[in-house]
Order: structure tokens, then sequence, then C-alpha cells
């Protein structure tokens, strides 16, 4: 099996963390990018101690197969640097997941719902953009010669909310349905380079065990309250989404095997999509 190099914007936490540290498990070589500092030191410490992760006598550790950096999605030289160090360390990239997105949907602020979008200043809109939008546009930008060295692949992840969307979404949901939109065009741009790029929209998918800022000031006794009856039941599928239903799919977008396959957006969220939601 080919031993693929991949980068993950957003790896310190949530799906981007799950994402990664799967890659790690493979053997794969894995840049874990983020801006969260914090959550990037104490991750390096956790996947060091993992011997799932790098079991004894493989051959395999943090030092050889994992490079962390903090990088800005946003700031060009950031990502400019998060490149050029990870093909120096690894000699080339073979996929980029770009993952790092502000995950509150609300354009008030985080915890902020109810907050209308003509209250609030047109940056925290912009700001949006930027990051879910402009962001995935510079690291693939950066890393587009490098993944046409390798005939490497693009994956976007966008959300269920680029489809439908709640009150008070304008920025996150426009920012996603634009993410979609730019796959659709890079993966024709690529036309004839080998490059394939497709996109990922998930949907209600629990990560709360993969916030490793959040889990490392808690106790071990403290436990994650469990969802509701209700929450699961909504979903065609009987249940919300788990991390790995999302690196699942991930994993085959990146694999060869679905070498006839771009410009893509696969939803999974459990048919609740297809769901009709009136109220009865």
């Amino acid at each position: 099996m080919e031993m693929k190099r991949i980068l993950v914007t957003g790896a310190a936490n949530g799906l981007g963390r799950h994402m990664a540290t799967k890659f790690l498990c493979r053997g794969y070589y894995v840049t874990l990018a983020d801006n969260d500092t914090t959550s990037l030191k104490l991750l390096e410490q956790l996947l060091s101690n993992d011997h799932c992760v790098f079991p004894p006598g493989s051959g395999r550790t943090v030092q050889t197969h994992a490079l962390f950096y903090d990088c800005n999605i946003n700031d060009e030289s950031s990502v400019s640097s998060c490149i050029t160090s990870s093909i120096e360390k690894f000699s080339g990239l073979d996929a980029l997941i770009n993952n790092a997105a502000i995950a509150s949907p609300w354009i008030g602020g985080k915890d902020d719902p109810n907050t209308p979008f003509d209250d609030v200043p047109v940056s925290h809109f912009r700001s949006f953009i930027e990051t879910n939008l402009i962001g995935p546009y510079i690291c693939s930008r950066y890393a587009a010669p490098h993944l046409r060295a390798a005939k490497g692949c693009i994956v976007n992840i966008s959300s269920t909310r680029a489809l439908q969307s709640e009150a008070n979404n304008e920025g996150y949901s426009a920012s996603k349905a634009g993410l979609i939109g730019l796959t659709q065009a890079m993966a024709v741009s690529f036309t004839g380079s080998g490059v394939r790029v497709n996109a990922v929209s998930p949907g209600w998918i629990d990560v709360r065990d993969m916030d490793t800022k959040y889990l490392a000031q808690q106790s071990e006794a403290t436990a994650i309250p469990s969802l509701t009856e209700s929450d699961h039941s909504q979903h065609p599928a009987g249940r919300v989404g788990l991390p790995e239903d999302i690196t699942k799919i991930v994993e085959f977008l990146v694999d060869d095997a679905s070498g006839f396959i771009t410009g893509q957006n696969f939803i999974v969220d459990g048919g609740m999509t297809k769901k009709m939601i009136y109220r009865e």
C-alpha cells in the first residue's frame, strides 16, 4: 500500500483531528495544520504516547510520520510556509484536506443563534467568507503545483448548511455553498493534470470527543452528556453522525480507487437533506 502524504487543515480538533489521526494509523505521512497552537501541542503529546497510532516496533513515530504546524489559512505567507515545510519533510504532497473553518454557523457569533444578520457588522459575514472559502482557495493555490506532480487530490469539507439553512446562518451557509462551487470549478481547471477535487458535506456529526483543549481541561471522570433519543430518531439513518462517517468517505476519495470521481459533492447526513421537514 502506497503511504500517501496528506495535509489536513484544522487538524487540532473535531473532524480534522479524527481524519488526521486515522491517516496516521494507516501509516500515512500527515501534516497537521492549525492555528490553535494550544490544542495542536496537546494533540502532539497525546499521539506521541498512543500505541494504537504508532505501535511499538512499527518504525513509525510522531517524528517520522507527523508534522504539527501552526498555520493561519487566511495568511498566504503562513500557508506557503506550511506547505513548503510539509514538502521538505515528506518529499511531496498527495492530498490536501481543506477542513479548517469557522465552526459555529451563527452570524452573530458562537452560541448566539438569535441575532439577525442586519444587527451585526458586515465584518462578521466577511470573516466567514475569508476563512471558510478564501482560506481553502489559498491552500489549494499553494498546494496545486505539488499535487500536479503527484497526481493527487483535494477534498473540501463543506456542509449540508450549504443546501439547507436555519435562521441567521448567512455567512456560514454562503461560504460553504461557495466551497461546493469552488470544488466544481477547480475540478474542471485541473483537467488533464490527474488532480481530482471533491467535496464532502457533513450533516450533524457529534465531534465532542474530538475537542482536544476542552477534554484536556476536564477530569477523567467527566462524562460527555448523551444525546437524546429524538436527536437520533429524527435522522432516517436512526442516529446522529460520528466522525468516522466522514473520515471513511474522505479516505475513499483520497484513495487511488476513486480515480474516476472528481467535481462531486458527497452528502453524509443520515438522510436529513432528503427528509420533508414541515410540521405535522
